[in-house]
């Protein structure tokens, strides 16, 4: 009983962490200049949040099939480069 709740903590603990990693730190691997545009390009590209969070869902990579569903790491990886909302 006891190595069960141990396992589940630890599972949620995992979990929790990951989420609170969301953001740039999940885009900066792939977008560094070689593998995708970089930070400044995606800063000279989109100029808020919600045109960053578009443009992410409007393309075609596979590579980005599964960040396109998560609207709140977008948003998280926006902010974290410094676009402001339009309702700023």
């Amino acid at each position: 009983m006891k190595r069960t709740i141990v396992a589940t903590s630890l599972a949620i603990g995992i979990f929790l962490a990951g989420s609170a990693h969301a953001g740039w730190g999940v885009c900066s691997g792939c977008h560094n200049d070689a593998m995708a545009i970089g930070k400044e390009a995606i800063l000279a590209k989109y100029t808020s949040v919600e045109a960053l969070i578009k443009g992410a869902q409007a393309t075609e990579s596979p590579m980005m099939a599964r960040i396109k569903k998560d609207v709140d790491g977008l948003k998280a990886a926006a902010l974290e480069l410094g676009l402001k909302s339009e309702k700023e």
